[in-house]
């Protein structure tokens, strides 16, 4: 399961991407819009800030605003940013790799193996699904009640 931080940091990007083209949003909108805790969305918007997924201005306009073009950004990125590696073990991750350890041969390790195939099935879902596409999904749910 993703952590809190991470549903977090989703929603309020995709409230970014509902509002692109717009000027910058302040950070207490998008807390009391995305019912985030505002001091920890500042850290969240720190880390995406980070990550490049973000950019902020300063002053009575400023706020926070996408850095990129919303069809830019994948969920999967976004998860990465937050999280670290997708991969559920350390030994089938891609950035991350690390030996587990406890297997006799990590080359016909079929946990490895299973694991491996899960992490390249979610990457490629999650990389594949892009901020502008979740803003739609809302949109037309948020639109049609």
């Amino acid at each position: 399961m993703i952590a809190q931080k991470t549903r977090y940091a989703l929603r309020s990007l995709l409230f970014l991407a509902e509002e692109q083209g717009g000027a910058p949003v302040q950070l207490s909108r998008i807390a009391e819009t995305q019912r985030v805790p505002p001091k920890y969305l500042e850290l969240i918007m720190l880390d995406l800030k980070k990550a490049g997924l973000v950019k902020s201005a300063r002053g009575p306009k400023g706020g926070y605003q996408l850095s990129r073009p919303a069809v830019q950004i994948s969920f999967g990125e976004i998860v990465r940013s937050m999280e670290g590696p997708i991969a559920l073990v350390s030994c089938a991750s891609v950035n991350f790799y690390a030996p587990c350890g406890d297997c006799h041969d990590e080359a016909t390790c079929a946990i490895r193996r299973a694991f491996t195939v899960l992490r390249d099935q979610s990457t490629a879902v999650l990389d594949s699904i892009s901020l502008a596409q979740g803003a739609g999904w809302e949109e037309r749910l948020g639109g049609g009640e």
